[in-house]
């Protein structure tokens, strides 16, 4: 009975034993694939960031680069809608302007009279275009201001007809006559006075809606800043100034 005990013990040690060289034996064929297969896995995820991160970076450059090309088109457009708008103006101002620098003449008022028409149709129709402008909106300042300008300078320009008919009248009266009266020089002059001064008023004018225009366009193109960015920009240039003095910077 003994005997039969200590078989059975040598029988399980003996188990035990090949049990544990089994296991060994399968730690030790691991542990090489281990080896092998961490570098790779280890690579694998570093190519995968750096693709993930490559194709971020292209993707985020594109956005921007879109973003900057649509910038610069809505810039464009603002700047072809602000020249419409300022050429027809200085149209005006150069039309009328000319008479008021060299003094009276009958033909060029008669050009005046006849151009400012199409011209003052040109800043109507340029007004009428501005999309990308936003103060130029419908009911917007510059709508209004330009709206404003249409209509005054229209009534002067049809005022203006009228006196140069009231002119050219005269003359015809006097000619016929043989003469001019002391009345028919004093409506000549009288006429020429006010003609003159309507064409005067009409340069003073487009030059202050042109003064406007431009300082508008330089604002909103970020070619001038604000009054307000100019006074705080000054305002730190100035504190700036005081610590340096100071610090003895």
């Amino acid at each position: 009975m003994i005997l039969h005990a200590a078989s059975f013990v040598a029988f399980f040690a003996d188990q035990a034993k090949h049990a544990q060289c089994v296991v060994q034996c399968v730690q030790a064929a691991q542990e090489p694939t281990l080896k092998w297969l961490l570098p790779t896995i280890v690579q694998t995820v570093i190519s995968l960031a750096s693709i993930t991160a490559g194709v971020w970076i292209a993707v985020a450059s594109f956005r921007a680069n879109k973003k900057a090309e649509h910038k610069q088109w809505v810039r464009d457009q603002k700047k072809a809608e602000w020249s419409a708008l300022l050429h027809g103006v200085a149209n005006v101002f150069l039309i009328t302007n000319f008479t008021t620098s060299i003094g009276w003449n009958r033909e060029i008022a008669d050009r005046i009279a006849t151009e400012l028409e199409q011209t003052l149709e040109e800043i109507s129709i340029a007004c009428a275009n501005c999309i990308f402008l936003d103060n130029f909106c419908q009911n917007k300042e510059g709508d209004k201001k330009i709206n404003e300008f249409l209509k005054n300078t229209k009534l002067q320009s049809q005022k203006l007809k009228g006196n140069l008919g009231l002119f050219d009248y005269i003359i015809d009266r006097s000619g016929n006559a043989g003469s001019a009266t002391d009345i028919d020089s004093k409506s000549l002059e009288r006429n020429i006075e006010v003609v003159s001064g309507q064409i005067s008023d009409l340069a003073k004018q487009s030059r202050t809606l042109l003064d406007w225009l431009q300082n508008e366009a330089a604002l909103d193109l970020g070619v001038r800043a604000k009054d307000g960015e100019h006074q705080a920009a000054r305002r730190w240039t100035k504190l700036f100034n005081i610590a340096r003095k100071k610090t003895g910077a």
